[in-house]
């Protein structure tokens, strides 16, 4: 077994392509540069690569990870350049790795990302973003709705033990573009939306935003294990 993670970014009009049409570009591209990728076995076979964290339609991001197997061995440079001479604009590889046979998956290791918000606001923030956040954290719960795909019915849950960092910035003269920075928990075990911290900060504020303005992008996905 040849198991390799791919890091790449993903910007421009290209973060409105949906996951599994990202899923496609890659499998053509290692087929056209002749990298053979490795099918599983049954009636439906599909090549073995997978991403670490799905990111959501019209993210962008500069820290996407895509794990693959290969049928023989490939030097990891020979992989970066090749694949990276045949990429759509939109799409970068930034590095190339051998992984080591076994183990997790990537999306089972996953545990942390990290978001940038940028958010217009309709009226000019008066109070410090930094000691707005602060109030916001030092609550003891922070509630949010959350909609359950079997019942259908939206929950009620704490999502502060999810936060595990958040900070602000304001990006104008005129108080009316904030950057807010978040890390939060991603994976199978625990994952919190950006969008969720989103509605929550801005309804403890009482500010309004165009969410059609927000512009939101994932710089880094964590695992356990390094």
């Amino acid at each position: 077994m040849n198991r390799y993670v791919i890091k790449f970014s993903k910007e421009g009009i290209l973060r409105y392509i949906s996951h599994l049409d990202l899923l496609r570009l890659f499998k053509r591209s290692f087929k056209r540069v002749g990298i053979k990728l490795l099918y599983s076995q049954g009636f439906n076979p599909h090549p073995k690569m997978s991403f670490a964290q799905p990111l959501s339609l019209g993210y962008s991001s500069t820290g996407e990870y895509l794990e693959f197997e290969t049928t023989t061995s490939v030097p990891a440079g020979e992989i970066l350049t090749k694949i990276n001479s045949i990429m759509p604009e939109g799409i970068l590889i930034l590095s190339c790795d051998e992984l080591t046979e076994g183990g997790k998956t990537l999306a089972a290791l996953t545990e942390y990302a990290d978001y940038e918000l940028s958010i217009p606001l309709e009226n000019s923030l008066d109070e410090n973003v930094k000691e707005l956040i602060d109030k916001y954290m030092h609550q003891e719960q922070i509630k949010v709705l959350k909609h359950q795909r079997k019942s259908g019915k939206d929950i009620e849950i704490d999502i502060k033990p999810l936060i595990s960092e958040i900070d602000g910035t304001i990006l104008d003269n005129n108080n009316k573009l904030i950057m807010l920075t978040v890390k939060l928990a991603a994976g199978s075990n625990a994952n919190l939306s950006p969008e969720m911290i989103l509605t929550s900060f801005f309804n403890f504020a009482e500010m309004t935003y165009d969410r059609a303005k927000v512009f939101i992008k994932r710089t880094e996905i964590y695992f356990s294990n390094n």
